[in-house]
């Protein structure tokens, strides 16, 4: 979690994000009202390569032609910013609802803008994230950056409701996602291509994706992947020394570091020991 006195304007995440605010401020033409950012931004471990997530509230649902304005400013955000930065786009009403109170939202995932979202952010946690460790981009000149204030986040939900939400979506999410995300890296790289290297994605996302659910389920916060993987290593000392290397590869310590099928083991042992603590 970040706070209001960490946040420089002039310094990434945050000019980016309002940067792109104001883009998006001039493409909806007066339909934007808010503009919040969640995710490693907004928990204090945005790395150089982290996306930005926003959560958009908008005055009216987005048609085809807001739509057409929105999508190639995130379709186009990595080669402008390098970074992706995605979005979420809400009415005040479907915000105070909750997630579970909306069929489907307009949503920017992985830079592709989906007219009719079901999954992506549409989930507790991101509510959970927004009165949290939510930070609020001012759509005018002299406007402060600040985080969000939990009584004025337009959620007039409980959050024991919205952390009673983001537990059990986590604990679904490790059962069914994150379960047989294992197995599909097993095949991807197997174990008779032992000099076969693996990619830092796939080992921090294995270690680290399982292990910040994990601490959902069992604090009922949202945490960082970093905050995840520290948890985790004190859950499972024997995972600490793999923990750390993983840790200091996100951070950018050792960014020459090559993984091989040997590292991906012990990521997948650590994803699997999440999921059965996660769903028992």
């Amino acid at each position: 979690m970040i706070s209001s006195r960490e946040i420089d304007p002039a310094r990434e995440p945050w000019s980016l994000a309002r940067h792109f605010a104001n883009r998006l401020a001039d493409a909806l033409d007066g339909v934007l009202r808010d503009v919040v950012v969640i995710g490693s931004a907004s928990l204090g471990d945005w790395q150089a390569n982290s996306d930005i997530d926003l959560v958009c509230t908008v005055g009216r649902e987005l048609d085809s032609q807001a739509r057409d304005a929105v999508s190639p400013l995130h379709g186009n955000s990595w080669n402008e910013y390098g970074h992706t930065i995605d979005a979420m786009y809400v009415t005040s009403d479907a915000l105070a609802k909750g997630p579970e109170g909306i069929p489907s939202v307009v949503a920017s995932v992985a830079g592709t803008l989906q007219a009719e979202s079901t999954d992506g952010p549409l989930n507790w946690v991101t509510w959970l994230n927004i009165v949290q460790s939510g930070v609020s981009v001012p759509l005018t000149p002299d406007g402060v950056m600040t985080t969000v204030d939990p009584q004025d986040s337009g959620i007039p939900i409980r959050e024991e409701t919205l952390r009673e939400g983001a537990v059990r979506f986590s604990r679904a999410n490790l059962d069914e996602y994150w379960r047989n995300r294992a197995d599909l890296s097993e095949q991807m790289y197997p174990q008779h291509r032992a000099d076969q290297s693996v990619p830092t994605f796939e080992i921090e996302w294995m270690s680290l994706g399982p292990a910040r659910l994990l601490a959902t389920v069992l604090t009922g916060r949202i945490v960082s992947k970093s905050e995840g993987g520290e948890l985790a290593a004190d859950r499972f000392p024997e995972f600490g020394p793999h923990l750390e290397r993983v840790l200091d590869s996100r951070r950018g310590v050792d960014p020459a570091r090559t993984w091989d099928r040997g590292d991906l083991e012990r990521s997948l042992e650590l994803a699997r020991a999440c999921v059965r603590l996660g769903t028992d």
